[in-house]
């Protein structure tokens, strides 16, 4: 199982999934995507053909078999690019795919959160509003849902504040710019797509369009969750694993809502 975070996170951000899948005797690969966590910018830079690559050689090099790729907010748009630019790995290597919190690009549509925050990185405002924890605090809060836990928060506030603003801008303005929807029906392997019912900064219609258009997938609403769906409804994301692996490579497609 190879579960890739989000934009400004780290793996860290699947501290309370990773630990159930591993009780569950499934092999998870962990990483921190390039420009986050430790990992550096490399010399081709942080565009999603450039990360959408790595997830190959992720899966080349831990010889991934049979497995499921686990993608949250950014990670699911890389997730969408890689299966497109790489579908003969992604067919080869992979059962399915669970986006969460996800998109396949032109991310700013129908968010005002997400417009205001993009534009206050840009213009170098969001690291004086992350400067001081209380401000970094009621930012971290927007992206939960009905209840926020406060060790969790207090973990998604340290993240942001660690984060590399300036040197991760160029993917943030990918994911503005870029679109892949109208290739959505290209993925090669079927996809769950998990959204809370509470996500401001992935809208309900992104996850929409992925379980319609990628052939063969479906939709799980998570009623009073936001955007942090790993660390708030961790179990959703398990139970997504486990219905790939029951099921193996090919589905019929199935549009559904679970609560």
């Amino acid at each position: 199982m190879v579960l890739a975070h989000g934009y400004l996170d780290d793996h860290h951000a699947f501290d309370e999934v990773a630990p159930r899948l591993v009780a569950a005797g499934r092999r998870v690969v962990l990483f921190d995507q390039r420009g986050h966590g430790d990992s550096r910018s490399g010399t081709d830079g942080l565009s999603p053909r450039s990360m959408a690559s790595d997830y190959a050689a992720v899966l080349q090099h831990f010889d991934v078999q049979d497995g499921v790729l686990v993608g949250h907010s950014m990670g699911a748009f890389l997730s969408v690019v890689f299966s497109i630019l790489h579908a003969d790995i992604a067919r080869a290597r992979l059962r399915g795919l669970v986006l969460v919190g996800g998109h396949a690009g032109n991310v700013a549509k129908g968010s005002v959160q997400n417009r205001l925050q993009i534009a206050m990185v840009k213009r170098g405002v969001m690291r004086l509003v992350l400067s001081t924890r209380t401000t970094a605090r009621w930012m971290a809060r927007s992206l939960f849902g009905a209840v926020a836990e406060p060790r969790f928060l207090e973990q998604a506030v340290d993240t942001i504040r660690r984060a590399d603003l300036r040197g991760t801008l160029p993917i943030l303005k990918a994911q503005v710019s870029d679109s892949y929807y109208e290739r959505l029906g290209e993925v090669p392997v079927p996809a769950i797509v998990i959204c809370g019912e509470r996500d401001r900064t992935c809208p309900r219609f992104h996850s929409e369009r992925l379980g319609a258009e990628i052939p063969g997938s479906r939709n799980v609403w998570l009623p009073r969750i936001g955007h942090m769906v790993p660390l708030e409804a961790p179990s959703a994301i398990v139970d997504a694993v486990e219905e790939h692996l029951r099921r193996g490579t090919t589905s019929p497609r199935e549009v559904a809502q679970a609560s």
